[in-house]
């Protein structure tokens, strides 16, 4: 069965809900959870100089890059292992 793709299905939705939503993710983490700002800072770097994120999302996991990247304990999907 092929599934839909993550950008085609968030089309559907206002943009101003999905930042929203990712703010509200990213402030329920606890602080043991959440990278420090200077870590989160130098991830989404990273992540937007790749070329596997588009618009904000990873072309190889479908993640919102800028919610990955503020979990202490989340990595980069890409094989060369970026962050």
């Amino acid at each position: 069965m092929e599934q839909p793709c993550r950008t085609c299905l968030f089309n559907s939705i206002e943009r101003d809900q999905i930042e929203k939503n990712i703010k509200e993710y990213i402030e329920s983490l606890s602080p043991d959870e959440k990278a420090g700002e200077r870590l989160y800072n130098n991830r989404l770097r990273l992540c937007f100089e790749c070329p596997n994120c588009f618009d904000g999302l990873c072309r190889i996991c479908g993640c919102f890059v800028r919610a990955r990247a503020a979990k202490l304990r989340s990595y980069c999907p890409d094989p060369a292992k970026r962050w």
